[in-house]
């Protein structure tokens, strides 16, 4: 069984401190915004401490998401086996999904405007049967710089499992159909006996 590990480019890494430097961004121009609202009433010592407070606490979530960000990263792993693909992830719980290809209903590459013009990744979203009626993937290999080449691998091993699984003509007994008219008639003749019995 040949089995292909990819790890998501270390773009993707940049991307969620980026993402979360945005955050942290926002919530200081949102402390600073307060700030100068309240010391309008208030006096700029007031405004001067609720910034204070805002960049604390800024600080306080801000650097351990950073270094969460990294280990996150660090546990992303996937295996494309033959006949199914594997995702690892978990900083404290280790989570390990299974997408066998027999559930494997759709296969999309999915590239936002940051990800393509930006960090030059994209993601792999493979939908199976169990969530073909919500909009949502069964699972994604995010962070991918080649995910082109992924998709393309992705959807071989599938072609091929499925196609191993196709049985031939000489490997099956094909037995006749039977019409449709006949099978109605066994149905209806069935039916005529039970009420016959329950009238008795």
């Amino acid at each position: 069984m040949e089995t292909r590990k990819i790890k998501p480019s270390n773009g993707y890494l940049k991307k969620l401190r980026l993402i979360l430097t945005i955050v942290a961004f926002v919530v200081i121009v949102f402390g600073y915004g307060f700030g100068l609202l309240i010391g309008i009433e208030h006096g700029s010592h007031v405004a001067t401490s609720v910034f204070i407070g805002f960049l604390i606490a800024d600080l306080v979530w801000w650097i351990p998401a950073l270094i969460l960000a990294g280990l996150y990263y660090k546990s992303l792993s996937y295996e494309i086996q033959d006949d199914e693909v594997i995702v690892r992830v978990g900083i404290v719980t280790k989570s390990v999904k299974h997408v066998p290809y027999r559930t494997v209903t759709n296969v999309t590459v999915n590239r936002g405007i940051l990800d393509r013009y930006v960090f030059k990744l994209g993601s792999l979203n493979i939908q199976t049967a169990g969530m073909s009626g919500t909009t949502g993937a069964e699972e994604s290999l995010v962070g991918l710089a080649n995910v082109q080449e992924v998709y393309d691998i992705v959807v071989q091993k599938l072609r091929l499992f499925r196609g191993g699984m196709a049985p031939t003509t000489t490997e099956v007994d094909i037995e006749p159909v039977a019409s449709s008219g006949t099978i109605l008639n066994a149905i209806l003749n069935e039916l005529k006996a039970i009420r016959q019995n329950t009238e008795k």
